[in-house]
C-alpha cells in the first residue's frame, strides 16, 4: 500500500473517529490495522498522523457547529474514499471497511444515524453490497446478535447446533467453550472470524482478540487447548461446497515406481484429495518430485499401483478422462515468436472447436484480464536472450494456457522458480483461486515463503531416494517433525512473534545430522529416509477410498482434425513470418546460391556466351539437385525439435498427430516451392537455359519435398538440434557420391554394384533420380532436340546393333562352333550359348515377323553345326534390317534438316536454336561418348554401354534400365524418364511420411538406448 494511500486512510479514520468521538479503543483499532500494513517501526509514525488529523476534527458541545463540521467532514470523506478507491484492491477495501465499522461500534450503544451514513458512504464508494456491509456491521458489533448473522455466508462453530440461524452453516465442536463466527466475503475471497468466548485461541500462533474481528489469511490454522485444529481449507470448503465441487476425487493406491535401470524411484504410498484442494509436493533435490508429478499427470506409467480419478484409472481410461488433466512444466512452454495474445488464442482454438470466433476471443481476453496480462497482450513473448515480458508474466501466461481449457486436475512444476517474491505470490494466488473454484491443483515447490506455504491445503513431502515422509496439512508438518526429533517447542509450528512458518526448517529437521564428541558434523543423518518413511507408514492410510462414478463432463471440445490442421498451419505460418531472420535467410538463400552458381558456371568458348559450348551445364544440374536436398533438409531438420516443448504441453490435449504433421508438411512444401522457383528462375537465367523452367522447378521441388520429409523424420527422432546438423552431412554425402555423377555405378565396389542398370545403393538415392530426370529432359525434350530425338534414337540403336552387338554375337557363335568341332568339353559351351540365347530372345521380342526356330537348341547337348549356321544366318538378316533402319531414319533426318535450312534465314535460325538449347557436354555425358566400352559381356548377356539415352530396355524390370535411359518399363507400360523418376521420388517421399507418422526413427532410437 502506497504512502499516499496510508496517509489518506489515517485521515479517513480520523473523520470516522470525529463522528463517533475518539476513544482509546478506536486508536487501538487503527494501531491493529497499521500493524498489518507497515513495519512495527512505522506504526507510531502513522498513529501520530492519525492523532493529528483527529485533533483538528474535535468539536465543541455546540450541536449546530458540530453538525456543520460533520457535514464538511463527510464531503472530505467522500473525496478521500473516491481517491483511495482507485488504488485499493477488493480485499483491502473490505478490510478498511471492517476497521471503520469497528470504529463506529466501540461502545455498547446502538450505532447512530451519522455513523451509519458514514459507513454506507464508504460501502457505496467501495462497491460493497448492502447485505455484506450489514453482515460486517453485525460481526464487528461489541455484542453480535445471532439474528443479524443469519446468512449462507456465515458459519457457526459451537458445541451444539444453533436453531435460530437456519440459513447459516453449522459445525459442531462439543469441546469448544463459546462460539466461532466465520463470515465469508465471496467477492473479496476473505474469511472474517469473530470469537465469542473466553478460551485462549490462536490463529497461526497469534492470540485471537474476542473484542475484534480477525481476518484469516490463506492457510490459517485455528488452535486451542480444548479443540482440534480448524483449518482454513475446511472452513472455506463449506462455503464453496456445491455439486460441481464434490464431483472429483483424485486418489493414489499403493503407487510405486522403479527406473528402467532397476533403481527405486518412488516407494509405495497412498493419498486422496478432493475438489477445491491445492496440494504441495516438497522434497530435496533428487528426491523424486518431478518423477511423481509425471506419474500423477499421466506422462509416466507407475511400476505398480494406480492413479485414480473418481475410481477411473488414469492410464486405463485415457479416452474417458480425456481433457481432465492439465500440466504446467517448470520450463516456459511458449511460442517465442508469437505475442501473448496469439499464444493464448491458438491454444484456445485447439481446445474449443465448438466455439465461434467471437466467443474464443472473449474467452482469451477474459483469461488475460484475470491474469493481469491485458496490457502486454500485443507484445511478443521473446526468449531468454531477447526478453520482452518479465519472468512472472511468462509464468502467468504458462498457467493461462492451461486455465483457458479448464482442466479438472492441474499439475504445476516449480511455478515460482526464478521469480521475485511478489511475482511468486501472484502466481500462487492465481493457483489458489483456481483450486477454490473447484479444481484439484498439485504444485511441486522447493523453498516457498511462509505466505506461499500456508496457501497449500495439503502437503506431501518426499525424502531423498523417493521415500514419502509426510502427508497432511502444511501447518501440522512442522509440529510432526519436531515431535519425532523431540524438540522442546514441538507444539509450536509458527513463530511466536510474527506467526510465520519457516519451511526451510522442515528440511533442517528431516536432514538433521549426528555430531561427534567434538561437536563436528559426521555427515550421517540422525534419521534416515527409510526411518522417516516407516514413521509415515504407521499413520498413513493403507488404501484410499474412491467414489465409483464417471468423470465430470468437460466444457472443452477439441477442434476437429481438419480444423486442428488449419490452426497448426496458421500458427506455424505466423510464427515463421514473425521471425524476420528466419524469413530473410530462407527466402534469400536459394536465389543467392543460384546467383553465385550461375555467375561461376557461366562459361563459353565462344566470344559471345552460348549454352551449347558451356562445359559446366552438367555440374549446374547436379549442384541444383544437391542445393534442393540441402535447402529441404535445412528448413525442416529442426522443425519438430523446436516444437517439442509445445508438444509436451499439448500432449495433454490429445490432439491429432496427423493434423500437426500435415500442417508442417504443407508449410514446408510451400517454402520449398518458393525456394525452388527462385533458384530455377535466377540460375537458368544466368546459365542461358530456355523453356525448361517448369520442368526444372518440378524436379527440384519434388527433391526438396523428399528432403523436407527426411528432415522431419530426423527432427522427430533426435533430441538435439546440434545432433541434427551433425547428421545432415552424413545424409548429403551419400547423395553426392552415389548419384552416378561423381563415380560411375559400374565402378563401385563389386559387393554393391551391378553391370546392368543401376545398383540398389544408387536407386535409393533421390539425387540419382532427380539428376537423371533433369539431364534426360534437358537433352531429349528441349525445343530443338525433340524434333530429331526419335530419329536419332532409331539411328543410335541401329548403329549399336550392326556395329557392336552383331559382331559380338558372331564372335560367340564362332567360339561355340570351335568348341563343338574340337575336343574341348561340352560344358564349356554353357556360357557362350547362354549369351547367344539371351541375345536372340531379346531380338525375338522386337522382331515378331522373324522366326528364331533355333532358339530352344542353343544349349549344350542339342547344339549342332546346323544350329550354328542358322544363328549366323539370323545375324546376317538382322544386320541387313538394321542397315535399312539406319538408312531410312538418316534419310528422314536429312530431309528434315534440308527443310529447316533451305534458306540463309532459316539456316541462321537453325544455328541459333541449336546454340540456345543444345549442350555439347551434356550430350557427351548422356551418350557416354567419353567411355570407350560400347558394351560389356557377362556370363549370361551382352550389356549395352553405347549411348544409354537412346537405349530401350526390353525387360519389364523397372530398375534394369541404365542411367540416362529416356524411357523405363513399368510392367507392360512404358513411361518417359521424367514421369517415372518423379513417381519414384514421390513414392519415396510418401514412404518417409508413413515412417514419420508412425514415429519409427524415434522408436528405433529409444529401443537402442534401452
Amino acid at each position: 500500500m502506497s504512502e499516499r494511500i496510508l496517509q489518506a486512510l489515517m485521515q479517513l479514520f480520523a473523520i470516522g473517529s470525529a463522528i463517533e468521538r475518539l476513544t482509546q479503543q478506536s486508536r487501538e483499532t487503527v494501531e491493529g490495522f497499521l500493524i498489518q500494513q507497515v513495519s512495527l517501526q512505522r506504526v507510531q509514525e502513522y498513529l501520530f498522523l492519525f492523532d493529528d488529523f483527529a485533533k483538528k476534527l474535535e468539536g465543541s458541545d455546540d450541536t449546530t457547529r458540530e453538525r456543520k463540521k460533520i457535514a464538511g467532514s463527510s464531503v472530505k470523506m467522500l473525496r478521500i474514499c473516491t481517491e483511495i478507491n482507485k488504488e485499493l484492491n477488493t480485499r483491502q477495501k473490505y478490510i478498511v471497511f471492517l476497521r471503520l465499522a469497528e470504529f463506529m461500534q466501540t461502545s455498547e450503544s446502538e450505532i447512530t444515524a451519522g455513523e451509519r451514513e458514514f459507513l454506507e458512504t464508504v460501502a457505496n464508494v467501495f462497491t460493497i453490497d448492502a447485505e455484506e456491509s450489514e453482515l460486517c456491521l453485525a460481526l464487528t458489533s461489541p455484542k453480535p446478535k445471532l439474528k443479524n448473522c443469519n446468512s449462507s455466508s456465515v458459519l457457526f462453530v459451537s458445541s451444539d447446533h444453533i436453531k435460530e440461524v437456519t440459513k447459516s452453516h453449522h459445525l459442531v465442536k462439543e469441546e469448544l467453550k463459546g462460539r466461532l463466527i466465520f463470515l465469508f466475503l465471496q467477492r473479496a475471497q476473505v474469511i472474517i472470524l469473530r470469537y465469542l468466548g473466553n478460551d485462549n485461541l490462536t490463529v497461526n500462533g497469534q492470540p485471537v482478540n474476542p473484542e475484534r474481528v480477525t481476518v484469516l489469511p490463506q492457510g490459517a490454522v485455528i488452535r486451542g487447548s480444548r479443540i482440534q485444529p480448524l483449518y482454513y481449507t475446511n472452513i472455506i470448503r463449506l462455503f464453496l461446497s456445491s455439486d460441481k465441487h464434490d464431483q472429483l476425487r483424485f486418489s493414489v493406491n499403493q503407487l510405486e515406481y522403479t527406473f528402467p535401470n532397476g533403481r527405486k524411484g518412488l516407494y509405495p504410498f497412498n493419498f486422496s484429495v478432493s475438489s477445491g484442494t491445492l496440494s504441495g509436493i516438497m522434497g530435496s533435490s533428487g528426491a523424486g518430485k518431478s518423477t511423481l508429478l509425471n506419474i500423477l499427470n499421466g506422462s509416466c506409467k507407475p511400476t505398480s499401483g494406480k492413479v485414480l480419478i473418481n475410481g477411473n484409472d488414469l492410464y486405463d481410461s485415457k479416452r474417458l478422462l480425456d481433457g481432465m488433466v492439465g500440466n504446467i512444466p517448470q520450463d516456459d512452454l511458449l511460442i517465442e515468436e508469437l505475442t501473448v495474445f496469439q499464444n493464448l488464442y491458438y491454444n484456445t482454438k485447439l481446445c474449443f472447436g465448438n466455439l465461434k470466433e467471437e466467443e474464443i476471443r472473449k474467452k482469451v481476453l477474459d483469461v488475460l484480464e484475470s491474469l493481469g496480462l491485458t496490457e502486454i497482450k500485443d507484445l511478443r513473448v521473446g526468449n531468454v536472450l531477447n526478453k520482452t515480458i518479465s519472468g512472472g508474466q511468462r509464468k502467468r501466461l504458462n498457467i493461462g494456457l492451461e486455465l483457458v481449457r479448464e482442466p479438472s486436475v492441474l499439475f504445476v512444476d516449480e511455478p515460482t522458480s526464478g521469480l521475485s517474491s511478489r511475482d511468486a505470490e501472484n502466481v500462487m494466488d492465481l493457483l489458489k483461486q483456481l483450486a477454490l473454484s473447484g479444481k484439484i491443483v498439485f504444485v511441486v515447490i522447493h523453498q516457498p515463503s511462509s505466505e506461499i506455504f500456508r496457501m497449500f491445503d495439503l502437503l506431501l513431502m518426499i525424502d531423498t531416494g523417493g521415500y514419502p515422509v509426510f502427508f497432511g496439512n502444511p501447518s501440522d508438518a512442522m509440529m510432526y517433525f519436531k515431535r519425532q526429533v523431540h524438540l522442546t517447542d514441538a507444539d509450536q509450528s509458527e513463530c511466536a512473534l510474527c506467526g510465520n512458518i519457516n519451511p526451510e526448517q522442515l528440511f533442517n529437521i528431516i536432514e538433521l545430522h549426528e555430531v561427534d564428541e567434538f561437536g563436528n558434523n559426521t555427515g550421517t543423518r540422525r534419521i534416515t529416509p527409510r526411518d522417516w518413511n516407516e514413521l509415515y507408514l504407521k499413520n498413513a492410510a493403507k488404501k484410499t477410498d474412491d467414489v465409483k462414478s464417471l468423470p465430470i463432463k468437460q466444457i472443452s471440445k477439441k477442434a476437429s482434425p481438419f480444423n486442428q490442421w488449419k490452426i497448426f498451419f496458421t500458427r506455424d505460418l505466423i510464427t515463421k513470418l514473425s521471425n524476420k531472420q528466419y524469413m530473410l535467410i530462407n527466402m534469400l538463400e536459394a536465389p543467392l546460391l543460384a546467383l553465385i552458381l550461375g555467375f561461376i558456371l557461366r562459361f563459353s568458348s565462344h566470344e559471345n556466351y552460348r549454352l551449347i559450348s558451356n562445359p559446366n551445364l552438367p555440374a549446374y544440374l547436379f549442384i541444383g539437385v544437391i542445393v534442393a536436398l540441402f535447402l529441404g533438409l535445412s528448413v525442416s531438420a529442426e522443425e519438430i525439435i523446436r516444437d517439442r516443448k509445445i508438444q509436451q504441453r499439448e500432449k495433454f490435449l490429445h490432439l491429432s498427430r496427423t493434423g500437426y504433421l500435415l500442417s508442417k508438411v504443407a508449410l514446408l512444401f510451400i517454402i520449398s516451392a518458393i525456394q525452388s522457383a527462385s533458384f530455377v528462375i535466377i540460375g537458368n537465367l544466368f546459365m542461358g537455359i530456355h523453356d525448361m523452367d517448369l520442368v526444372f522447378w518440378l524436379v527440384l521441388f519434388s527433391t526438396a519435398c523428399f528432403a523436407n520429409l527426411l528432415g522431419l523424420n530426423i527432427s522427430a527422432g533426435l533430441d538435439s538440434a546440434v545432433t541434427v546438423y551433425i547428421l545432415i552431412p552424413f545424409l548429403l554425402i551419400p547423395q553426392i557420391l552415389l548419384s552416378g555423377v561423381i563415380v560411375r555405378f559400374e565402378k563401385l565396389h563389386p559387393a554393391i554394384t551391378t553391370q546392368e542398370g543401376v545398383p540398389l545403393i544408387g536407386n535409393i538415392m533421390t539425387s540419382r533420380w532427380a539428376y537423371e530426370a533433369l539431364s534426360v529432359e534437358q537433352f531429349a525434350n528441349n525445343p530443338f532436340e525433340k524434333k530429331f530425338f526419335p530419329l536419332d534414337a532409331i539411328m543410335s540403336r541401329a548403329t549399336y546393333k550392326k556395329d557392336w552387338w552383331i559382331p559380338t554375337m558372331r564372335e560367340r557363335i564362332d567360339k561355340c562352333e570351335s568348341i563343338f568341332s574340337g575336343n574341348a568339353p561340352q560344358d564349356s559351351l554353357t556360357i557362350p550359348l547362354t549369351v547367344l540365347s539371351n541375345g536372340f530372345k531379346e531380338e525375338s521380342s522386337l522382331h515378331t515377323n522373324q522366326v528364331f526356330a533355333f532358339l530352344p537348341k542353343l544349349k549344350p547337348g542339342v547344339f549342332t553345326n546346323a544350329i550354328c549356321q542358322q544363328a549366323k544366318n539370323a545375324l546376317d538378316s538382322l544386320k541387313e534390317f538394321y542397315i535399312d533402319q539406319y538408312n531410312n531414319a538418316n534419310e528422314k533426318k536429312e530431309e528434315l534438316l534440308t527443310l529447316m535450312m533451305n534458306s540463309p534465314e532459316k539456316s541462321k535460325k537453325f544455328q541459333e536454336e541449336k546454340d540456345m538449347y543444345e549442350n555439347e557436354s551434356l550430350e557427351d555425358m548422356v551418350r557416354n561418348t567419353n567411355v570407350r566400352e560400347r558394351l560389356v559381356v557377362t556370363n549370361d548377356k551382352i550389356i549395352q554401354r553405347f549411348e544409354p539415352i537412346f537405349h530401350i530396355n526390353n525387360s519389364e524390370n523397372f530398375f534394369s534400365a541404365p542411367l540416362f535411359s529416356s524411357v523405363k518399363n513399368f510392367g507392360s507400360q512404358r513411361l518417359n524418364t521424367l514421369n517415372a523418376n518423379l513417381l519414384v521420388i514421390w513414392l519415396m517421399t510418401i514412404s518417409l511420411y508413413v515412417l514419420l507418422q508412425q514415429n519409427v526413427l524415434r522408436r528405433i532410437i529409444e529401443k537402442f538406448n534401452k
